[in-house]
């Protein structure tokens, strides 16, 4: 019989440190359940020291051996468009996994066009949104499949319920990597061989294969993309759903979509196309989605977009993390200590895990996006931008800006 958590009860979760690294424990109160079937269980829970809100989730297992398959808990990735998982924790007496979940309550796309919808009050501004949206979507894609450019990571089962999103598009997480293939994993072809993803959003021609492709991911972003400018899922009723599994050229053909530019419906189309005919990256992906976005004065102001003309007068700026100090000149709009989907440069002592935050310029001003929730503002003399003397903290490692210099 699973032993199941139950809402007020009290449990200590301890970090797996053999799978992920250095030591967490968090002491849980539970809050709500939010699902429950044979094997699996969902709960809101709280840190009773600190009121922070968690999403457990809880995989029972009676061959202990199961625990290896669940590798969302090994899921380490740092991206203000991807949820952050925290680890898991394998409870051998109750025979259960338990994985921690960074908790947001936005609705998935899903909830949030049957619900609220999306911010507005005019066709321009909820177009606004939507560009803000799948541009973080595609961030967020780009940045698991950077990672490693051998085997690279590969969602698997990307759709509108698994993209958390706020009518305004201030907040874009993607959610759910049960079924992930890792780099440099043989889990995914030794003990998944079936196909995992949803229908109507996985790739029909990877459907019974465990081959793991970057291409099957750009292939649901792009039917993903036609939920967030339509509203309205690509393939839907049990009739199209089976012509779609027969995997010939109705699966990759984009139907219409009335009201918007043929441009943008042209960038989704080639990304549902046959995998031959479709973009070979996300990179590509994005890049003629920026490019189109910048044709028609529409692209989002993201920290990740503000390129710099190569003339653009050089910003001399030094910052310390503890006791070292660094002084890099800022030509590009990013630099050290963050760039997405490559290693960090790490502090000497080591405690630094390089995805913490990421300073850029916009012109005159240097700016940071803060994309490790652990990475707070402990002296800020401006709102919108950083100033000299301004201090982060990490691990209990202060970030001090020293000087900016123009």
């Amino acid at each position: 019989m699973n032993c199941y958590f139950e809402e007020g009860e009290v449990f200590t979760w301890i970090r797996d440190r053999e799978r992920s690294g250095e030591n967490m424990v968090v002491s849980l109160k539970m809050l709500k359940e939010c699902h429950r079937t044979g094997s699996k269980q969902a709960m809101i829970a709280e840190d009773i020291r600190t009121g922070k809100k968690y999403f457990v989730k809880v995989l029972f297992c009676n061959d202990l051996e199961q625990v290896y398959v669940e590798k969302e808990s090994k899921v380490q990735l740092y991206s203000p468009y991807i949820i952050r998982i925290y680890g898991g924790m394998l409870d051998e007496k109750n025979k259960r996994f338990i994985t921690l979940v960074e908790y947001i309550e936005e609705s998935d796309l899903s909830e949030l066009m049957r619900g609220r919808g999306i911010a507005g009050d005019t066709w321009n501004e909820k177009m606004k949104v939507r560009n803000r949206i799948a541009m973080k979507f595609l961030l967020g894609i780009d940045h698991y499949m950077s990672m490693y450019r051998q085997d690279p990571i590969v969602h698997r089962d990307l759709k509108p319920e698994n993209v958390l999103a706020s009518p305004d598009g201030s907040v874009v997480k993607i959610i759910d990597f049960d079924w992930v293939h890792l780099h440099a994993s043989n889990v995914t072809v030794m003990l998944r061989r079936e196909q995992k993803g949803t229908p109507g959003y996985a790739d029909p021609r990877y459907w019974n294969s465990y081959i793991c492709r970057p291409e099957m991911d750009i292939y649901s972003a792009g039917l993903v993309l036609y939920f967030i400018y339509t509203g309205k899922h690509h393939f839907y009723g049990n009739d199209e759903i089976k012509n779609y599994m027969i995997g010939d050229d109705y699966a990759y053909q984009l139907k219409e979509m009335p009201g918007i530019d043929d441009r943008l419906s042209r960038i989704i189309a080639k990304m549902i196309a046959r995998e031959e005919e479709r973009y070979g990256s996300i990179k590509e992906v994005i890049q003629d989605m920026k490019e189109y976005l910048m044709s028609v004065r529409k692209l989002p102001e993201l920290p990740e977009f503000l390129e710099q003309p190569q003339e653009q007068k050089t910003i001399r700026f030094s910052y310390r993390i503890g006791d070292v100090k660094y002084s890099p000149y800022m030509k590009n709009y990013r630099f050290i200590p963050i760039e997405f989907g490559t290693k960090q440069e790490r502090s000497q002592n080591g405690r630094m895990s390089g995805h913490i935050l990421s300073f850029y310029r916009m012109d005159d001003k240097v700016k940071a996006l803060i994309l490790h929730e652990d990475c707070h503002i402990i002296r800020k003399q401006k709102e919108k931008e950083v100033c000299e003397g301004d201090i982060f903290t990490y691990a209990g490692t202060n970030i001090e800006i020293l000087q900016i210099k123009r």
